[in-house]
């Protein structure tokens, strides 16, 4: 989502996120809705997304931090493993996290985001950004697609999402979501044309809106998401047809490697990068 300012602005058991994905089956459809019906269902989390940095209420802090795969690695496709909490609601209306939210460099088509918000239960989006600049597609993070598309990793349900470009010519991408039941990756949304963000760098990052709470100095989400985990981890980029461990090389952190929780407006957060960069994580 900070990128579009830049246009428009069981038992829990721990699992090993998928590593080698060409060597999975194509699949079915990610069900999910798209369209006008895509757009409605994102509701102001998607208008938030819109909105100019100039246009930013300075009673509002934008922040994100993760790492940025580089242009210059000759990435054309990225692989990785996001963490959600479906039970997450945001109190504020003003206020959403993105988080995770990745978007391949090389100008990919798609941005793809886990995205929560005020009463909203939390979202997967495909973010379009060759085309409408809109939520294209979202799939709402239920029962069904809980038992169909995530496993337990490091102790919190997570899904992993390959987006690759399928076309040079015409700079096509298509972006799956592994099934855990058939091993096979499903299309979650494919588009082709000119990336709208006007950005080389990638991302896969945290990323909110947030107000401060005068009641309590902190943000809303700081008491909001109070024992939450956000983590994106096995992140890999493909270069050269082989699919690379992301690195402080090839995906520097941003907007710093050691970021301060007074500047997220929530004293308990914790940043840890267990497998710089492929893994980090933020811990409310």
């Amino acid at each position: 989502m900070r990128k579009l300012l830049a246009v428009l602005c069981c038992a829990f058991v721990t699992t090993i996120a998928v590593t080698a994905p060409v060597s999975a089956a194509p699949g079915g459809a990610v069900p999910g809705l798209t369209g006008a019906a895509a757009k409605a269902a994102a509701g102001p989390m998607a208008e938030k997304f819109r909105q100019l940095r100039q246009a930013d209420s300075l009673a509002q802090r934008h922040t994100f931090w993760g790492p940025e795969p580089q242009l210059s690695s000759g990435a054309d496709g990225v692989v990785v493993t996001q963490s959600i909490t479906p039970g997450l609601r945001i109190s504020n209306t003003s206020d959403v996290v993105y988080a995770p939210t990745m978007k391949p460099t090389g100008h990919s088509c798609i941005e793809v985001v886990t995205a929560y918000g005020l009463g909203e239960a939390a979202q997967v989006w495909a973010w379009d950004w060759c085309r409408s600049v809109s939520p294209a597609k979202v799939v709402p993070i239920d029962s069904a697609f809980l038992a169909t598309y995530t496993s337990t990793v490091n102790g919190h349900p997570a899904y992993t999402v390959q987006e690759v470009r399928t076309g040079s010519s015409g700079n096509s991408w298509t972006a799956s979501l592994r099934n855990v039941n058939t091993g096979a990756w499903d299309t979650l949304f494919s588009q082709s044309g000119s990336d709208q963000s006007s950005l080389n760098e990638g991302w896969d990052i945290f990323e909110l809106y947030s107000t401060r709470n005068p009641a309590t100095g902190s943000a809303y989400y700081c008491s909001d998401a109070r024992g939450a985990v956000f983590e994106s981890s096995s992140l890999q980029l493909r270069i050269g047809g082989r699919w690379v461990d992301a690195s402080p090389s090839n995906s520097p952190l941003r907007p710093t490697a050691n970021p301060r929780p007074a500047d997220y407006d929530c004293s308990t957060l914790r940043f840890d990068v267990p497998s710089p960069n492929s893994t980090w994580r933020v811990t409310v």
